[in-house]
């Protein structure tokens, strides 16, 4: 499926997740999605959500909430309190990863209990998990999917891509797996608009993008 750029930017999380920006960094990331019309803006330092909520104001553009830090095997309660935080400050979206180590453990149960734990603090708004599906086999993506549906998802999420990066086979995995009962949002190592078409192609609803990478694809997609 091929997109044009105003469509694609609506689609994309534009992304800083390196941990050493600054305040600068994330005042261009708010320049940008406003330049660009990104869908929103997603930082991996929660300290910055009152100012990036300030700074988006009356654009339109949400700021990504995370209640967890990366493989999110933090204690529910405090999932719980930080998801709490980011609805208090302001954010327009909540993200939670994958209790990894509860997963790899066998203990569904618990995965399940800990991503609908965060449903229930934020339930009015859209909520992803992230799988970070590069340490994950195809039946592990499979079966996760179907946790985070138990658990009360909107999206399932693939990754980071500080583990890797997402491929289209991954999303055949999950386009399969999910059958339309969530949405699908792609992102790691998203570099080309080839990759981008044909995912759209499998249901992918978001992409989350590095913001350098994310402005490529944008003009990419009216370059074709």
């Amino acid at each position: 499926m091929a997109i044009h750029s105003k469509e694609l930017a609506g689609m994309i999380d534009a992304t800083i997740l390196g941990k050493e920006a600054t305040r600068e960094d994330l005042v261009h990331l708010a320049d940008m999605a406003k330049q660009y019309g990104f869908f929103s803006c997603a930082f991996a330092f929660p300290c910055w959500l009152p100012m990036m909520v300030e700074e988006l104001k009356g654009t339109g553009i949400k700021c990504i909430g995370g209640a967890s830090s990366f493989q999110g095997n933090e204690p529910i309660e405090l999932k719980v309190a930080m998801a709490r935080w980011n609805v208090e400050h302001g954010c327009g979206e909540m993200e939670n990863f994958m209790n990894y180590s509860y997963f790899k453990s066998g203990m569904y149960g618990e995965v399940v209990k800990d991503i609908r734990a965060v449903r229930e603090a934020a339930p009015d708004m859209v909520y992803k998990v992230i799988l970070e599906t590069p340490m994950l086999s195809d039946d592990e993506i499979r079966t996760a999917c179907e946790l985070c549906i138990d658990g009360g998802v909107d999206y399932v999420k693939t990754g980071t891509g500080l583990l890797g990066a997402t491929d289209v086979h991954t999303i055949e995995v999950i386009s399969k797996a999910v059958k339309g009962r969530v949405k699908i949002k792609a992102s790691g190592g998203i570099r080309t608009i080839e990759t981008v078409d044909a995912m759209l192609d499998l249901g992918v609803a978001r992409f989350g993008v590095g913001l350098a990478s994310a402005i490529k694809l944008v003009e990419a997609a009216d370059q074709r």
